[in-house]
């Protein structure tokens, strides 16, 4: 979230916090005159009322349009084919991240976070390993082969590959053959 949002965010949290103090206290019984006093007063000075009002109503509109373009935010990658247009899920990109990491020696477990930027898709891999091996050989090796399975499967481009090591440990499966 940019510190724009940040800050609006904040800003309609705290009136909103506000106003619904505001109304329990009504509702308990407060009469309020301090608060009927500053708004009688915007009357005064009408500059002080509307610019008030402008800020709130920015800031809400600000809210709505990030929220309808988070909701419009693209969730699936596209390919042109000579048919038509195949839509592939990030979700089902994810799954073939896991797939293509299942099989390299020494990775135990894979989280993937997958994401589409203008040079293509951006791959981040949360990784637990097994002990013992070399982490950057390893972590080259994932990344060789998630782009490599990518390529083939989804034909977009992979931009980037990123393995954060989270944990190492022992494989508590037994394998058998």
């Amino acid at each position: 979230m940019k510190w724009l949002e940040r800050l609006i965010v904040l800003l309609v949290s705290l009136f909103l916090l506000a106003m619904a103090i505001g109304l329990f206290a009504f509702a308990v019984g407060w009469e309020g005159g301090a608060l009927f006093a500053w708004l009688v007063s915007l009357r005064e000075a009408p500059l002080d009322g509307v610019a008030v009002g402008v800020v709130l109503l920015l800031a809400a509109l600000y809210l709505l349009t990030t929220l309808a373009m988070e909701q419009h935010e693209e969730r699936t990658i596209v390919q042109e084919t000579e048919l038509g247009q195949v839509e592939i899920s990030l979700r089902a990109v994810s799954n073939l991240v896991q797939r293509a990491a299942r099989d390299i020696h020494g990775v135990r477990d894979l989280t993937p976070e997958v994401k589409v930027e203008p040079e293509g898709l951006s791959i981040r891999v949360i990784a637990q390993v097994a002990p013992g091996l070399s982490i950057p050989a390893l972590a080259s090796d994932v990344q060789a082969t998630i782009r490599s399975y990518l390529h083939e499967t989804v034909g977009y481009p992979v931009h980037q590959v990123k393995v954060e090591v989270r944990d190492i440990r022992q494989d508590s499966r037994v394998k058998t053959e």
